[in-house]
């Protein structure tokens, strides 16, 4: 089993998926002092015009700075014609967070285009 990440740190790994798209997994918290290293890595995604899949299935804390950028991120893909979409698998903590927050019809979600309060794939 890996070590815990120490606190403030965020790990991000990105893949390509079958279909082209890049699969940016990200790990740890995802807060004021750690969103710049996401944000420069999906800028740099954009500025490729590459389709980006964000797996969050790793991120232990999540607050207003990572929601932020998770919906400045969208806008940016609508106004700027590139994909971001959210992997619908989420941790349980994240779920619960984006349905306190009704964040399900402001983010594009894999294989759809949101999801309704309670539709999310929550995983313990």
């Amino acid at each position: 089993m890996a070590d815990p990440l120490p606190p403030c740190a965020l790990r991000i790994h990105e893949r390509p998926r079958p279909d082209g798209a890049t699969v940016v997994a990200v790990f740890g918290e995802l807060d004021l002092s750690t969103c710049p290293q996401l944000d420069a890595a999906l800028t740099r995604l954009a500025a490729q015009q590459r389709a980006v899949v964000l797996d969050l299935m790793g991120v232990e804390f999540m607050d207003s700075t990572g929601l932020n950028l998770l919906v400045t991120a969208t806008r940016g893909a609508r106004r700027d014609g590139w994909s971001f979409a959210l992997d619908p698998h989420l941790p349980a903590e994240i779920a619960q967070l984006f349905d306190l927050v009704g964040m399900h019809d402001h983010l594009p979600f894999d294989g759809r285009r949101g999801c309704g309060p309670g539709a999310l794939r929550r995983r313990a």
